[in-house]
């Protein structure tokens, strides 16, 4: 994995949180001494940090400052090597806080490798897309017993995600059981996503999954399922060509590719022919608003120096205007998008087109913020665009549905009390919206 991902990834378990993965361990094997432990990415080795649970314990990191600088208990020793080339097996239980880094940040040649080492030891055919926490869970899974446990600080994104999907499967045609209790408060306040402690059984074979939320002192309330309430997680959809959702343009940089009124001022960018509106998020609209017309636009975003102004260079002839702005990025500013790097020309992106409603990712309250897009704005980053065949005349009611749709009760928590729909999630919502 890229060294810059793995140095930003390195966030340490708090001594309580290992403790509390052992505590639950313990419940799950009550009075049981491990003869053998694995720690995958083990970091300073302090989940070995723990009073007669086993006899030897391993840890697995290929940080050798780590390694150099780690002062272990007896039975405990560290390695300094990379966790996913490890063949050591048989190991009774595989515990740890593995590192989260979204599968951007992990070299080709190594995910793949990684990727293929589980699928010839029998393992799932995990996605490229996968995180690296979860081909670290997939290995923990790999290389202890039959019969043995698997104990993870993990982010709770795993139960639903479609990056997961074949780990989950593996599990369920296994038949092991499966606890997930997600923390009710933010252990990592650097990371920002949800975290929890999830415990695989090898040992069961019911099939059963519990879900339920955590406090650092141990208390558990249980949930029916993975979003914490009564209602299912939401399914994933690709949408329909008389409604879909679809993600926010990511031309490559948007302070190269979204200008503020200013920027577009000082370049001699003119509205229409140079650049045209979008909206790069939804957070400075308050939660009542419903249409995002053009004095809104020029209230909210224009004039208050917001990024709002996404240059033309999708277009086939450009001014000379924006010609001599494009000339002035140095390659340098441009090269370190891969979006950028990959295109032939590295500044022509494909044309989004404006949708009939904007919708934020994120949410804290009942709903994401949703808008009728009366300026034709272009969704941009996290905003999502949800086009409609505009013959049918159903924006308006669309809008209308999906402001009284409860998405809070099917989704699962991101971080911090933020929650986030998928784009695939907001499909399988307007396709149950639609009517018939």
């Amino acid at each position: 994995m890229k060294e810059a991902h793995l140095t930003r990834c390195q966030v340490e378990t708090p001594p309580d949180i290992v403790r509390l993965v052992w505590s639950l361990v313990s419940k799950q094997r009550p009075g049981q001494v491990f003869n053998s432990v694995l720690d995958l990415g083990a970091g300073d080795g302090r989940f070995s940090h723990v009073d007669g649970a086993y006899r030897e314990y391993t840890g697995v990191e290929r940080d050798v400052a780590k390694v150099s600088q780690a002062k272990l208990p007896p039975g405990a020793q560290l390695v300094v090597a990379d966790a996913l080339q490890w063949k050591g097996s048989d190991y009774e239980i595989c515990v740890g806080n593995p590192p989260y880094i979204r599968h951007h940040g992990l070299e080709t040649v190594w995910r793949d490798s990684a990727l293929e080492s589980i699928r010839t030891a029998g393992g799932p055919a995990l996605k490229k897309t996968a995180n690296a926490f979860i081909i670290f869970l997939t290995q923990a899974l790999m290389r202890t017993k039959d019969d043995g446990v698997v104990a993870q600080v993990v982010p709770y994104e795993w139960v639903t995600r479609p990056s997961a999907s074949e780990l989950r499967a593996f599990i369920e045609g296994k038949g092991w059981n499966v606890y997930v209790y997600r923390f009710d408060s933010n252990i990592f306040p650097t990371v920002l996503t949800t975290a929890s402690i999830t415990i695989i059984d090898k040992r069961s074979s019911d099939g059963d999954w519990k879900f339920g939320v955590i406090n650092r002192s141990g208390s558990i309330k249980l949930a029916n399922h993975a979003s914490g309430t009564r209602s299912k997680v939401l399914s994933y959809s690709d949408g329909s060509d008389t409604c879909k959702a679809i993600r926010g343009l990511s031309p490559g940089g948007q302070e190269l590719f979204v200008l503020t009124e200013e920027e577009r001022l000082f370049h001699s960018l003119k509205r229409g022919r140079d650049v045209r509106p979008c909206v790069t998020s939804l957070r400075s609209v308050s939660q009542d608003m419903e249409l995002l017309d053009k004095d809104s636009f020029e209230r909210i975003f224009v004039r208050t120096g917001s990024r709002c102004w996404l240059i033309r260079s999708d277009e086939e002839k450009l001014s000379p205007e924006l010609t001599r702005y494009l000339s002035g990025i140095n390659e340098p500013a441009w090269a370190r998008y891969s979006t950028c790097t990959a295109r032939k020309i590295w500044w022509r992106y494909r044309a989004h087109p404006a949708p009939a409603l904007l919708v934020a990712s994120g949410f804290t309250q009942k709903r994401p913020k949703v808008l009728v897009n009366e300026v034709g704005a272009v969704a941009v980053g996290s905003v999502y665009g949800v086009l409609i065949d505009e013959t049918l005349n159903l924006a308006r009611m669309m809008f209308d549905k999906l402001r009284d749709y409860d998405f809070h009760r099917r989704l699962v928590h991101h971080s911090n009390g933020l929650k986030k729909i998928e784009v695939r999630q907001l499909n399988a919502v307007l396709a149950d919206l639609l009517p018939a």
